[in-house]
């Protein structure tokens, strides 16, 4: 079962020094880890990938892999509506997502119920007069 709560979490700017914790066994902020976790897959995942490609020749995965997180490499992409090759580059993006427990609740303010909104105006009115 997919759970669809999940939102993207940025690490790169607004939650780059929020803090994660994995059951207190250790502590980090967000953007630490997602410039490991991007580092790891610029290494490790792209020579994985080229070990396993290289039978179909060359990929240019060595001459700067972070083309490929933060530039994009240069590429031709042949897609199935029939217009022909398109230049352009590629670009692995990385996310964290979060998904809460508990949904988050909004707060609104807390109005009785049996008093008008104008009731406040009205003791300020006749309090003037």
């Amino acid at each position: 079962m997919q759970d669809d709560n999940f939102q993207t979490i940025d690490c790169e700017v607004k939650d780059r020094d929020s803090v994660i914790s994995f059951s207190t066994l250790i502590m980090l902020k967000l953007g630490e880890l997602m410039t490991e976790l991007k580092t790891t897959i610029c290494f490790s995942t792209l020579d994985s990938l080229k070990d396993k490609l290289s039978h179909r020749g060359n990929l240019p995965i060595f001459r700067d892999r972070m083309e490929w997180l933060q530039k994009g490499m240069p590429c031709e992409i042949l897609r199935t509506d029939g217009k022909g090759w398109k230049k352009g580059k590629i670009r692995i993006k990385v996310t964290l997502e979060f998904s809460p427990d508990e949904p988050e609740i909004e707060e609104s303010p807390v109005i009785n119920e049996t008093e008008s909104p104008l009731d406040e105006l009205r003791r300020q009115i006749n309090e003037v007069a």
